[in-house]
């Protein structure tokens, strides 16, 4: 699942990744901009029926999208992974939603992006949290860990089974070597450490 601005092609390197690693890898389009959630959430539901996957990963907004699936569909998946994900909202697209011109640019997934998503208990879903301090809204985020789009406190969900910090930008968690292995350690495995 892709973030806000980020479509599919920003997560071919990632499916290369997961499918040297082993895992069968299938991108999901989705235009956060114009699906509302409840439409994604189920649109992710039945292409998890049809293809039968047993596993999904989301990416910053598209995290949202699946923790949203999780939370309805709960025995439609083995495990999930979420990576950068404004689940408390973003104090960027707060400040970048503030200029009247630059609204447009966030579409139906503003409301989601400024006061985030509070889940509660989702079963079997693992947190990845980058904390490299690179990205054009890092002038935003002044002060505490950030991966240069969001501060690493919004990504936090207490109620994730397991969740992980890594040295990676938000561009990174999806593009490293070491936000696929993050991936393939907690959907094989179940946990983020070796």
């Amino acid at each position: 699942m892709p973030g806000l601005w980020f479509g599919r092609p920003a997560l071919w390197l990632l499916a290369w990744r997961l499918r040297r690693l082993g895992l069968r890898a299938i991108l999901y389009r989705y235009d956060a901009r114009a699906a509302a959630l409840p439409a994604a959430r189920e649109a992710l539901a039945r292409l998890m029926v049809s293809s039968g996957a047993r596993h999904v990963v989301g990416y910053s907004l598209g995290g949202i999208v699946v923790a949203d699936f999780c939370r309805y569909h709960p025995r439609a998946y083995e495990r999930a992974v979420v990576l950068g994900t404004p689940f408390r909202g973003s104090r960027a697209a707060r400040r970048l939603y503030r200029c009247p011109a630059l609204r447009g640019l966030f579409g139906v997934a503003a409301p989601v992006l400024i006061r985030g998503l509070r889940p509660g208990a989702i079963p079997r879903l693992g947190v990845v949290t980058g904390v490299k301090p690179r990205g054009l809204a890092g002038c935003l985020l002044a002060g505490g860990a950030h991966d240069g789009v969001l501060r690493a406190c919004e990504t936090r969900l207490r109620s994730a089974r397991d969740a992980v910090a890594l040295p990676l930008s938000h561009a990174g968690l999806v593009m490293g070597r070491l936000g696929a292995r993050a991936i393939w350690n907690y959907l094989v495995r179940g946990r983020f450490g070796d």
